[in-house]
């Protein structure tokens, strides 16, 4: 019989999508943009020219010319401390979230009973905020899209995760539909986790994939 290991997402999953959106407005009210629109922010952010890329980016000098371009989209002048007083907000906020702490602890209490791990796509300062919310240490297995040089959805990062986890049944949780497609054609066990919050689901779907023979 195989090992089994639940396989969490990042945003949108252990981080609602609303939090992301209000990060990255909230940072950009600290640098005095208050122009803006939270979805708008995001989806220009994470959707738009070279930002699509922002999840292969392992260079620190290349993660500071992507912020300051798309700082740039409000405001004319941007300096080099804009990029840096955003990336230390960026990084620090959300610490004490509830619910987000809630689903964390979650995760931890499965260890001895299932193995845990990560699956998400994550620049170096997404990194940096998951090192300090959630602890790697305690997690058997983290596949981060910046280290591997891979992102969700494409096929790829989904057959390097299973032949590292060949030994392993698999569980999935992702918030994007899209994000299911390839696992499934591999076997895995997924689940799409509601948005704003769904923790009762995930408890759900976890306890019922550990109690399966």
């Amino acid at each position: 019989m195989k090992k089994k290991i639940c396989l969490f997402d990042w945003g949108g999953v252990i981080e609602t999508s609303h939090i992301e959106y209000q990060t990255i407005r909230d940072c950009l009210y600290s640098l005095g943009y208050y122009n803006i629109h939270t979805t708008d922010v995001y989806d220009e952010f994470h959707e738009k020219d070279s930002f699509s890329q922002f999840d292969y980016i392992n260079d620190e000098s290349k993660i500071n010319e992507v912020l300051k371009k798309y700082l740039s989209r409000f405001s004319d002048v941007v300096t080099d401390e804009d990029v840096k007083k955003y990336k230390e907000i960026y990084i620090n906020m959300l610490v004490n979230n509830p619910y987000y702490k809630e689903v964390s602890e979650y995760i931890y209490s499965l260890k001895g009973r299932i193995e845990i791990g990560i699956l998400s796509n994550a620049s170096m300062l997404d990194k940096k905020r998951q090192d300090s919310h959630i602890n790697y240490e305690k997690l058997d297995y983290k596949f981060l899209s910046y280290e591997l040089g891979m992102v969700k959805p494409f096929k790829e990062i989904y057959e390097y995760v299973d032949n590292v986890l060949k030994d392993y049944e698999i569980l999935f949780l992702d918030d994007k539909e899209v994000n299911l497609e390839v696992p499934k054609s591999l076997g895995w066990h997924t689940y799409l986790v509601k948005p704003g919050g769904d923790l009762e689901g995930i408890k759900k779907v976890c306890e019922e994939f550990i109690k399966e023979n």
